[in-house]
């Protein structure tokens, strides 16, 4: 049974980080879970993902260790195009460990074990059913599948994504461009000094910004961001999964950075060349963050609640933050008689720093240029006091909050 109540059945749709993050949370808090994933297998590729060190102290708590899975930093330099160090922090500080980790890593270590067996892949979502007119009564919440079948639970957590199925069905809001896109290449060796180093390097000018994090095993997760849609001739607006003639993108983006002196751009550029550099988009997007984001036995999670760019790093970290909000909640003595009542107390407990990382993604930085010599003048202990700041702020788990096991005095008392 669920420590501190009664189990909840519940339906996670969408197995991606967060949704796996929040199925294996609430499985080993003693709750039924089953995850319905439209794809026909888990989707373990892709780039790399940034893990704060709240993200990383969520996953210590599932038994996955991020350090293991990828590479820890201590430093995140900023550069100006052609090289010249403007400012570096010291990611020591930031109040825990920051790691960069391949995205399939860490969909495999969140699937391992009972979980994975949990998944149901091939199954997509296309609507759901609320239960009583009012969505808080007895009925019971169901999701409605492609070919006809559904999938019925005491709670529903949309986790499918930006394009969510089950927002649609709550809110029917679309996703808001924000005008500039995120190309990706998945994890490879650049041949730097940064292949084994342990420090991420932005380098940013008027063409957008290029990111170089080192992931393990001597590869890097490179990324360019640009102030403009994706919509290279012959290519799909969809802002997820590659996309079709990457030699568009390519002659783009060598465009647009060719002139960058920094050898670390001139390295990114030539990866370009490389028969496995497939370069993915991400149009960059955002979401009004309702309040609640859920309905009577619904609610939603990660990017499907609360969509925000990669430019901010947040994305993944906001889910998995959000995963650890819902089994706290969920392991309330009252979540089973009034599962409800669990999901809105999840919500309000979450919409603070997710409406914080949402409003900032909103001021879509790519393009935005400031002065190198403002960035010179500002100290490195100023600017790292500055981020430890941004992500106590962005991050439940200042408040030591656990994602498993007993939980705080108040997760009892509640």
């Amino acid at each position: 049974m669920a420590e501190g109540g009664g189990q909840v059945e519940v339906v996670v749709v969408g197995a991606g980080v967060g949704g796996l993050a929040a199925a294996r949370g609430l499985h080993r808090d003693g709750h039924a879970v089953v995850v319905l994933e439209e794809a026909p297998a888990l989707r373990d590729s892709g780039g790399a993902v940034t893990l704060w060190p709240g993200a990383t102290a969520v996953l210590d708590d599932l038994d996955v260790d991020a350090e293991r899975l990828g590479r820890r930093l201590t430093r995140m330099e900023r550069r100006s195009p052609d090289g010249r160090p403007l400012l570096s922090l010291d990611l020591r500080a930031a109040g825990g460990a920051v790691v960069t980790v391949p995205r399939g890593r860490l969909v495999d270590a969140l699937a391992a074990g009972a979980t994975r067996s949990l998944v149901r892949t091939g199954a997509r979502c296309t609507g759901l059913a609320e239960g009583s007119p009012d969505g808080d009564g007895g009925g019971r919440p169901a999701v409605l599948l492609d070919g006809g079948g559904r999938a019925e639970a005491d709670a529903v957590v949309g986790a499918d994504g930006a394009r969510s199925a089950v927002r649609a069905a709550l809110h029917g809001d679309a996703l808001r461009p924000t005008g500039a896109t995120t190309w990706q290449l998945p994890p490879l060796p650049t041949g730097t000094a940064l292949d084994d180093g342990d420090a991420c390097l932005l380098l940013v000018g008027r063409a957008g910004m290029l990111g170089l994090n080192p992931c393990g095993d001597g590869l890097v997760q490179v990324w360019w961001d640009v102030r403009r849609p994706p919509a290279v001739a012959g290519e799909e607006r969809t802002g997820r999964g590659p996309h079709d003639g990457p030699e568009e993108p390519a002659r783009l983006l060598r465009r647009l950075f060719g002139g960058w002196r920094a050898p670390e751009a001139r390295a990114a550029l030539a990866l370009l060349d490389d028969p496995r550099a497939r370069l993915t988009a991400y149009e960059r997007g955002t979401y009004r963050v309702h309040r609640p984001w859920g309905r009577g036995r619904a609610t939603l999670l990660g990017d499907a609640a609360h969509a925000v760019p990669p430019a901010l790093a947040q994305g993944t970290n906001q889910a998995l933050e959000d995963a650890a909000a819902l089994a706290r909640a969920l392991r309330r003595p009252s979540a089973a008689a009034d599962p409800a009542a669990a999901l809105r107390s999840y919500e309000r407990e979450s919409h603070p720093r997710t409406a914080l990382v949402s409003e900032a993604s909103r001021r879509e930085p790519t393009g935005r240029v400031l002065p190198e010599a403002l960035l010179r003048a500002v100290p490195d202990r100023a600017a790292t006091a500055l981020l430890r700041g941004w992500l106590r702020a962005t991050s439940d788990r200042t408040t030591g909050q656990r994602t498993t096991g007993r939980g705080t005095a108040g997760d009892r008392a509640a």
